[in-house]
């Protein structure tokens, strides 16, 4: 394993949120410390022009995961069509008398 730039065995409050919010983040920060891990982000965004300095890290970090979450609109779409098929079915076995007793 590769040596941690942080060996402290004690973990603060701060870093379990950054270990919650997103695991790799803890981690590399650990890795490499804050002042190479933003050397190394500003690097690879100034090679690929994604360089945005009016979006906040926060914001950022949000559009990332984004990404990689289910959109809302395609669940809430989905819990609808749900809703109307059960409704649907509640109607065809009470009043169309297929009750089975």
């Amino acid at each position: 394993m590769d040596k941690l730039n942080s060996d402290s065995k004690v973990i603060s409050a701060s870093e379990v949120n950054k270990f919650v919010y997103c695991p790799y983040q803890w981690y590399y920060e650990r890795l490499y410390g804050t002042k190479q891990l933003r050397a190394l982000y500003n690097e690879r965004n100034k090679e690929l022009g994604l360089d945005d300095p009016t979006m906040s890290n926060f914001n950022k970090g949000l559009k990332f995961h984004k990404e990689y979450k289910l959109s809302p609109s395609i669940s809430t779409v989905f819990a609808g069509l749900l809703a109307i098929a059960l409704i649907i079915a509640v109607y065809v076995v009470i009043f169309m008398g297929w009750l089975p007793w």
